[in-house]
């Protein structure tokens, strides 16, 4: 079973470090990989000190010729104990460095130096352990290692318990329902390592050390134990490894699906951008000279009340259509972002007088909830407002039977400054979903919406160091989030 475990974490460690590099797989990884030395170093030990039960044996081992090898491998009884030593000293310390990443309490994220004493049990316990500085400390003193052990059990146990509710403390603060559902599944992983740990970290290196005098042997050692009780452990090992891998695949998954529409969507903005620049310019040409056509056809059709009439009307399309180039200009316009302190009032405001210009005779519910500054650009933020807005009441006209509302939020969530988008409308279902931030994607009329909005959005946000966030529900209405670092 150790075997299967121990392989089961090293492969978990790696996938996830291949996927996505950056400091919360770190630790996760680092905690995998502690799990696994301290496996192997156990199943060394309990292979060559024997005494144990067929039964036992394949509980461990899976068969005997896996225990045979094992059992014959060259290792010196303290490099044996010292491999548990490392991933057993190694796993709560990474755990508490995960811990404090997650957390957003202000305190632990101003004090550095909290992080840095994360550092010191483990490594002084290390040096403890390391066994000729260990020989010549004890030099079988059993008092005194009893007081290495029982202290290292100590500080082990605070780590985790502060890891465990530093992660609980998280896991309820979270508001929005997409972090929590994406943090809930790498803390039932984390969880289920912990869980692994608990199991057999009351392994002592020093009772490796003295693999020739040491004669109690911890649970797992333990022959008399019944058969209803190995099978106890195997269920409840089965369980943790059910859990840990589920949420472990869920999680990888989810970064996997986000890398690769990421990828998608860039790779189609890059094929599209150039012809479309050349498109935008091309078309643009063509209306201002129709522009002038139009001006010089009023001017000599003052009686021709019906002709004029039409020429109006084709004048207004031809407005209109160049505002959506204009538009579609713009997203693919490599314009340059200037970030500075702005009013977060500033740009709501702007973001409706635009919307008021084209819905005059609607309104937007505002719940402004905090006030303050966010680091932006006030044109290209509030035309990402906008552009959210405009959607919300276009999917809210669609309504037929129900009374339509957009409602824009703003107010802080942890880290973040959140402008939320929120409408009853029609919503979009969960195969839309994935593709509604590509460019020219779009259900609407063609005619009038070329797919660009979205895009745009996101482009921007990305740019002001945020991300946008939606949640929908087919026929229930849509909820965006524009999320940006808050400002300080």
């Amino acid at each position: 079973m150790l075997i299967i475990l121990m392989l089961f974490l090293f492969l978990s460690s790696i996938l996830v470090l291949i996927l996505k590099r950056n400091r919360e797989t770190f630790y996760i990884f680092g905690m995998c990989m502690s799990l696994a030395i301290m496996f192997s170093g156990i199943l060394l030990y309990i292979a060559k000190k024997g005494g144990i039960s067929r039964e036992l044996q394949e509980f461990l081992f899976l068969n005997l010729e896996i225990k045979m090898h094992i059992q014959y491998f060259l290792i010196d009884v303290y490099d044996m104990g010292y491999i548990i030593a490392i991933g057993r000293h190694l796993f709560p310390m990474f755990l508490l460095f995960l811990a404090f990443h997650f957390s957003m309490i202000p305190w632990l994220q101003r004090n550095y130096w909290v992080k840095r004493l994360t550092f010191v049990m483990p490594l002084f316990t290390l040096i403890i352990y390391y066994p000729p500085i260990f020989s010549y400390l004890t030099n079988n003193n059993e008092s005194l290692q009893q007081i290495i052990a029982v202290g290292t059990i100590i500080w082990i146990l605070l780590y985790i318990i502060i890891s465990i509710a530093l992660l609980l403390f998280e896991a309820y603060s979270i508001e929005m329902i997409f972090f929590q559902r994406k943090f809930i599944l790498i803390t039932s992983f984390i969880l289920s390592l912990i869980l692994f740990y608990f199991l057999y970290f009351g392994q002592d290196p020093a009772q490796v050390y003295q693999f020739y005098t040491f004669k109690t042997g911890i649970y797992y050692m333990n022959t008399v134990l019944s058969v209803p009780i190995y099978i106890f452990i195997v269920f409840i090992n089965v369980i943790f490894a059910i859990i840990g891998f589920t949420s472990l695949m869920k999680y990888t998954n989810d970064i996997v699906q986000s890398s690769k529409e990421e990828v998608i969507i860039q790779r189609k903005f890059d094929a599209i951008s150039t012809g479309t620049s050349v498109f935008v310019h091309s078309i643009k040409n063509q209306l201002l000279a129709n522009r002038v056509i139009f001006k010089r056809i009023n001017n000599n059709l003052d009686d021709l009340e019906k002709v004029k009439e039409y020429t109006d009307r084709l004048s207004k399309q031809n407005e209109n259509i160049l505002m959506r180039i204009e538009e579609l200009y713009r997203s693919v316009k490599a314009n340059s972002v200037y970030l500075v302190p702005v009013s977060l009032s500033d740009v709501v405001e702007s973001a409706l007088e635009r919307f008021n210009q084209k819905f005059p005779d609607k309104v937007v519910e505002l719940n402004l909830m905090i006030k303050g500054n966010v680091l932006a650009d006030k044109n290209h933020l509030s035309e990402a407002v906008y552009n959210l807005l405009t959607n919300a009441q276009e999917a809210v006209n669609s309504l037929t039977s129900v009374e339509g509302s957009v409602v824009l939020s703003c107010y802080n969530v942890r880290q973040y400054t959140v402008i939320e988008v929120k409408d009853n409308g029609i919503g979009f279902s969960k195969e839309d979903a994935k593709k509604i931030c590509e460019p020219y994607f779009t259900k609407k009329n063609s005619n009038y919406n070329w797919g660009m909005g979205l895009h745009y959005v996101r482009s921007i946000v990305k740019e002001h160091f945020g991300s946008l966030r939606y949640e929908s529900k087919e026929g229930n209405g849509s909820t965006f989030y524009l999320l940006l670092p808050k400002y300080k």
